[in-house]
């Protein structure tokens, strides 16, 4: 028998393993508010040293002058480790349960088939199958435990802040959507976290996860039905959605476009703006433009995310022209959305409403 549940999380096999991935956890926290804030500054304060010299020095220059910063050196160290240790902790422990957590997966779609479509001759893209995002071994597709371990590390990525979900019913409630929408989309929804808070937003809608993993979307649906909470996860491909034209209300996809090689973001915009009502709004939650020759601490750690935390695809999205393409295919585009009384953090909120 497992442990309890924490928040809308599964509990793990036993207090040894809930301990060792609560030190992981504190030790995330103790090294992203003392030691990366150290880092970031240590890049700013060279990087506007460097930026005076001629010829103007890469960013990658000033990543590897931060190797000799022992601040810089220790926070690279522990988010590196403390990355493999979140994983290995989560991993270990559901294994040991493996049989159990089957049989509640098995339970879910025995109870609710048709809430849950998997393709069982789905093809994986090549460019999903060539990398292990955020190190997660296996990916998100070749561990059939994947959604239980990535929303177990999840818990120790936001160092505790989301056990019940909070963050991502924050981010639903940024989206602006009019009125009272009969379909919402959540594109790469993952173990369905947004999916489910976008329909306690609005219960009366038809609310739809679609991702690629098959894993996650197992484990979203039977944690969605555990929290009585009635959503449709299907397994499918963002850039090529099987809606009809002009027959959604809203679409969100969040902490997905970094995760893509930008022919396949071009694809999902492009889906995202076929599938929308005319009125209807398309949001996107991730990370902000950052110029390619801007010499900055967040530049170095977009670098050693890519570098070293399995997020090969980060440097081409946030150097690109974000919304140049969303403006090539919506009529409205707000580049810079900000709630209202709300601080968004690190992320970048862009905003398109279909107009015709």
């Amino acid at each position: 028998m497992s442990r309890p549940s924490i928040g809308t999380l599964r509990g793990a096999a036993s207090l040894d393993d809930e301990s060792y991935v609560d030190f992981v956890e504190g030790m995330r926290a103790f090294n992203l508010s003392r030691m990366v804030p150290r880092l970031v500054q240590s890049g700013d304060a060279i990087g506007a040293g460097m930026a005076a010299q001629s010829p103007r020095p890469r960013v990658q220059d000033l990543f590897t002058a931060l190797d000799h910063v022992p601040a810089a050196q220790m926070a690279r160290r522990m988010m590196r480790s403390t990355q493999m240790m979140m994983w290995r902790g989560t991993g270990d422990t559901y294994r040991r349960i493996a049989g159990e957590l089957e049989d509640w997966l098995k339970q879910a779609e025995a109870a609710a088939p048709h809430l849950l479509r998997i393709d069982p001759a789905f093809a994986y893209p090549d460019y999903f199958r060539a990398q292990d995002i955020h190190l997660q071994p296996g990916n998100y597709h070749d561990d059939a435990l994947a959604g239980f371990v990535f929303h177990y590390g999840s818990k120790v990525f936001f160092t505790g802040g989301n056990d019940d979900d909070r963050l991502h019913n924050v981010m639903a409630a940024w989206c602006p959507i009019d009125g009272s929408p009969q379909r919402i989309v959540d594109l790469g929804c993952g173990v369905g976290q947004s999916t489910t808070a976008f329909k306690l937003r609005f219960p009366e809608a038809e609310v739809h996860g679609i991702d690629l993993a098959a894993p996650m979307l197992r484990y979203g649906h039977a944690r969605a039905r555990e929290l009585g909470i009635e959503v449709h996860f299907t397994q499918g491909d963002a850039a090529a959605l099987d809606f009809a034209d002009n027959s959604v209300d809203a679409a969100l996809a969040m902490i997905l476009f970094h995760e893509l090689p930008p022919e396949v973001a071009e694809g999902v915009v492009k889906e995202a703006a076929r599938i929308l009502k005319p009125g209807g709004t398309f949001t996107i939650i991730d990370f902000p433009h950052i110029a390619a020759e801007e010499l900055s601490g967040r530049h170095c750690m977009r670098l050693f995310d890519s570098w070293y935390n399995g997020e090969p695809y980060a440097p081409a999205f946030v150097h690109s022209d974000f919304t140049a393409l969303l403006k090539a295919h919506f009529g409205d585009v707000d580049p810079d959305y900000r709630p209202a009384a709300t601080s968004t953090g690190a992320l970048q909120i862009r905003v398109c409403r279909k107009t015709a």
